[in-house]
């Protein structure tokens, strides 16, 4: 089977992976309940790009809001 860019191991499951969400669009996801026990605030380390008000969202809920859940 050959690598894509979309392609994820099967040992993955969805309710393990995050994205990063900047402002503003993370901005109507704070609305959710799920959001403050869910939801992690992106923190910059040394050399990495700071980002305000950027979190790291369960990919699972972006699929519950997308379809509307």
């Amino acid at each position: 089977m050959p690598n894509t860019q979309y392609q994820f191991s099967s040992a993955t499951s969805v309710d393990e992976l995050y994205v990063l969400i900047k402002w503003p669009f993370v901005q109507d996801l704070m609305n959710y309940d799920w959001f403050r026990t869910e939801c992690l605030l992106y923190q910059a380390f040394e050399e990495q790009e700071h980002l305000d008000s950027a979190y790291f969202v369960p990919l699972k809920r972006l699929y519950e809001v997308k379809d509307g859940s």
